[in-house]
């Protein structure tokens, strides 16, 4: 077979594609996932410290002094939407993985109905 059937190519090219959608939504997990990491560790640390105590925000290149409470609160808040992108993203590569799976059937059945049309012809030929 010197020349891949336009059928075939199709399904190799959403196969291609879809790998490639793959790839990025779990690079995008990762990065939401280790941010989130970071997020927990900092309110870990923040947790330790007495009630009145000052923590300090980067914002450009200063350092921005506010109180623990708002500084948990908005790591709470950032926690909150990172979750929300991990959980999505989680959907999004569950939905790929299915996806993937189905193209690579329909890719072996077109395989196996190209080798039993190239069979038929040479014991029929």
């Amino acid at each position: 077979m010197s020349q891949i059937p336009p059928s075939l190519q199709d399904l190799l090219n959403r196969l291609n594609q879809a790998n490639a959608q793959l790839q990025g939504v779990l690079v995008r997990k990762q990065q939401f996932e280790a941010e989130l990491k970071e997020v927990e560790r900092a309110m870990m640390e923040i947790d330790k410290l007495p009630q009145d105590a000052t923590v300090y925000k980067s914002v450009g290149n200063f350092l921005v002094p506010q109180s623990k409470s708002a500084a948990l609160q908005e790591l709470r808040d950032r926690k909150e939407l990172l979750e929300l992108h991990v959980k999505t993203l989680s959907r999004q590569e569950s939905l790929l993985r299915e996806q993937l799976e189905k193209i690579r059937d329909e890719i072996n059945k077109e395989l196996a109905r190209l080798k039993g049309a190239a069979e038929a012809s040479k014991s029929g030929g």
